[in-house]
């Protein structure tokens, strides 16, 4: 079996996501592709060690883990 299409797929979510996290820690205004509202950052969540991307409208949310 060749996993190397899915295997790209997957670093490029990564990346991406990535690129996302490094652009709304540093204050950039990020938008949703689908609903195009803002994106927001939350790293004071209720749950210890974890952060949260999202829209206003619920169609962007990326869990993050944070550790040290």
């Amino acid at each position: 079996m060749d996993f190397s299409g899915l295997n790209k797929k997957a670093n490029d979510s990564f990346q991406q996501q990535r690129n996302m996290l490094k652009k709304l820690a540093q204050g950039k205004t990020l938008h949703c592709e689908k609903c195009k509202g803002v994106l927001t950052l939350d790293l004071a969540t209720s749950e210890p060690g974890k952060g949260v991307i999202k829209c206003k409208q619920g169609c962007t949310d990326i869990i993050l883990e944070i550790g040290a």
